[in-house]
């Protein structure tokens, strides 16, 4: 990501959090410092709250608590994890309402590991049951949230050269998400009240790979069958 495309990045993120953000501006020192990689998911995020509201759904963003005796109730400046881990409600989020009040809260969370599909067929022993997303939407509150949980889940590539093995990987992670149905609109297009989205999944998740290079573009087709949106997204 050049220096142009990075400022534009910032520039989207800063106004996207200063909309939806009870905790006070974000400290323009942090964006500065996050990698291309970490910068491209903040960027990718922001493009999710918006459609996400243009869906008609209610957003709030909640501030990361300080730690056990720390002065205040949130902390000043956004801060996410830098590694994926499980959802603690402590750390920084969205809450998400759907369109009528009367619908539970959703979550929406960076770099969370769920526990994949293959681990609730079979026991798992090793490092195979669970895989991360870089974005997240889950009614889950604390812990892994579990494959059928997932509302939405996002992965986020900031590379300068689309590569056939990114679409390999996508393609992995969407089978660990859901089994592949003759599809049904997704839970998250059910919730919002609006047109149904059809995906060829079960649980009915949403899956967004969302990149900066347009030779993506040219890998969409046949992953679009298992319910893949291939989204070309660039500050």
């Amino acid at each position: 990501m050049d220096a142009n495309a990075r400022d534009r990045a910032k520039a989207a993120i800063k106004a996207v959090f200063a909309k939806y953000r009870k905790a006070q501006p974000t400290d323009p020192r942090m964006l500065a410092t996050l990698t291309s990689g970490k910068l491209y998911e903040l960027y990718v995020l922001s493009q999710v709250v918006t459609d996400l509201d243009n869906r008609g759904f209610i957003l709030t963003f909640v501030g990361s608590t300080p730690p056990s005796g720390s002065a205040g109730a949130v902390h000043s400046t956004l801060k996410f994890k830098g590694a994926p881990g499980m959802i603690k409600l402590s750390d920084s989020h969205f809450e998400v309402m759907g369109p009528s009040s009367s619908l539970p809260t959703y979550r929406l969370f960076l770099n969370i590991e769920f526990d994949t599909l293959g681990s609730k067929l079979n026991p798992v022993s090793d490092d195979s049951g669970r895989h991360e997303l870089d974005i997240i939407l889950t009614p889950a509150t604390s812990g892994y949230p579990t494959n059928d949980e997932i509302l939405l889940g996002v992965e986020c590539k900031a590379v300068a050269n689309f590569e056939k093995g990114l679409v390999k990987e996508a393609l992995g992670v969407r089978r660990e998400m859901s089994f592949l149905c003759g599809g049904q609109p997704s839970g998250l297009s059910l919730l919002s009240g609006g047109p149904a989205k059809i995906v060829s999944a079960d649980p009915p998740s949403e899956f967004i790979l969302a990149y900066l290079d347009p030779k993506g573009d040219h890998y969409a087709d046949s992953p679009r069958s298992f319910g893949i949106d291939f989204t070309l997204l660039q500050p």
